[in-house]
């Protein structure tokens, strides 16, 4: 659809709005935002930004520029680089990720949206809460997702099958899934992937209807300083699952275009984003029924949910026009473009009794798997907050890989993955704490 039909009621609501904050200042003029949207989801956030430009922009002065700076980690790469060389050179907003939220917090240059004297009413409550710290929200939510379970729903239908509500119902059904050859080639395997800290976030997060890989309520209250999936034995309840799983043999473990292997059918299932959900239809072109489910849980007892991922407009500017850039970021209409073109949830709780958004659902109910899924979990359940977040990334990665292909010992790799995570959690004091 096209914006349109209420920027006049948005201009209202944004202009009539009064700045709270002492230091701002009615100045419009240029309003620059760092990115990490590409491809069909880079398209529809520069379309939306163009829609701005020629409306709100063009009657009140200001001009939104959109730069592409690279993935996520490169966005906050370069707004670290930049604090720390020319505080005035940052961008007036970056859209970043979780990631970065521990550098944020511990930011002497972000401007929070209370700040800004932004309504933050109307965001849903587990977007808020994802990015909620002990300076109190740190961001605007903006694009928010959930991990979802992918399937080839034609292929399930065909062997009567629904997708596993836990890891152990996927265990048992994987050698259905899977497929070989006359030669014993595996030609179709159950799953793609190997778990990393997004997916872990859920994974250890649900067990026990609430846990956390670390302390401080995965940092959200305050650094974080100790690790707690060890003592807690929930890393190595996963991995227990994870192997027994992988153990059937129809387990594919590449890091790379999982994607492209789903669309071309040589996996029947794998967990990515909800943000991904018109990408990965695009690429299947209707060659199978692409359905999304509800991630499978560790085991019986993890009842706590998925966490919100995705990302958020953190401002470094106390500018009237950002406060205006940013309340059309995140108004119904721009929302619900936003959700129908991307997978991508609308954070405005106004859209959710739309008839509109309602009819897209109806009709596109591969999307509303995302929002059931959020609805259900415990909003509790968020993302760690850690420092060296890229490399734990996949240090996370290597030690799966380890017991799944290597047959090291569950208990060893638990030990290393926590040292690993404990030592970048005392690295990250030592060089910035008494810095605040």
């Amino acid at each position: 659809m096209k914006i349109g039909k209420t920027l006049a009621a948005v201009l209202a609501m944004l202009l009539s709005a009064a700045l709270i904050h002492a230091g701002g200042s009615s100045e419009t003029g240029t309003v620059t935002i760092w990115h990490s949207n590409s491809g069909a989801v880079g398209n529809a956030f520069e379309e939306i930004i163009d829609e701005f430009n020629r409306t709100i922009g063009k009657e009140n002065g200001i001009t939104v520029e959109s730069i592409y700076q690279g993935a996520a980690n490169d966005v906050l790469t370069k707004v670290k680089a930049t604090a720390n060389a020319d505080i005035s050179s940052l961008p007036d907003i970056a859209q970043l990720d979780a990631t970065a939220a521990l550098d944020m917090m511990n930011s002497d240059y972000l401007i929070l949206p209370d700040e800004l004297g932004l309504d933050t009413s109307m965001i849903m409550p587990s977007a808020i809460e994802s990015l909620m710290s002990e300076r109190g929200l740190l961001a605007l939510p903006f694009n928010a997702s959930s991990l979802l379970f992918y399937y080839n729903r034609t292929l399930f239908d065909s062997l009567s099958l629904a997708p596993p509500e836990t890891l152990d119902d996927f265990t048992a059904i994987a050698p259905l899934l899977g497929e070989k050859d006359s030669s014993g080639r595996i030609t179709r395997y159950a799953f793609a992937g190997v778990p990393a800290t997004y997916e872990l976030c859920a994974f250890i997060g649900a067990q026990n209807g609430l846990s956390y890989l670390v302390d401080e309520e995965n940092g959200h209250l305050g650094t974080p300083r100790r690790v707690l999936f060890g003592e807690e034995g929930t890393f190595r309840n996963f991995l227990v699952h994870w192997k027994a799983l992988c153990d059937t043999g129809y387990v594919s473990n590449i890091t790379n275009d999982i994607s492209t292997e789903f669309a071309a059918g040589r996996t029947a299932t794998m967990l990515a984003s909800s943000s991904n959900l018109s990408t990965v239809m695009s690429k299947v072109g209707g060659r199978f029924e692409v359905g999304t489910a509800f991630v499978p849980k560790t085991d019986s007892a993890a009842t706590g949910g998925v966490n919100i991922g995705g990302g958020a407009m953190f401002a470094f500017s106390e500018r009237e026009d950002v406060k205006t850039v940013l309340g059309y970021l995140v108004s119904e209409e721009v929302q619900l473009e936003w959700a129908e073109k991307t997978g991508y949830m609308p954070v405005n709780t106004g859209l959710y009794d739309s008839p509109e958004y309602i009819a897209f659902l109806d009709s596109h109910p591969q999307f509303a798997v995302a929002m059931a899924q959020t609805e259900a979990s415990n909003p509790k359940v968020t993302g760690a907050w850690l420092p060296s977040a890229y490399q734990l990334y996949y240090s996370f990665q290597t030690e799966i890989r380890n017991v799944t292909e290597k047959g090291k010992d569950i208990d060893e790799a638990v030990a290393d993955m926590e040292a690993a995570v404990q030592k970048a959690l005392d690295d990250y004091a030592a060089q910035n704490l008494n810095q605040h």
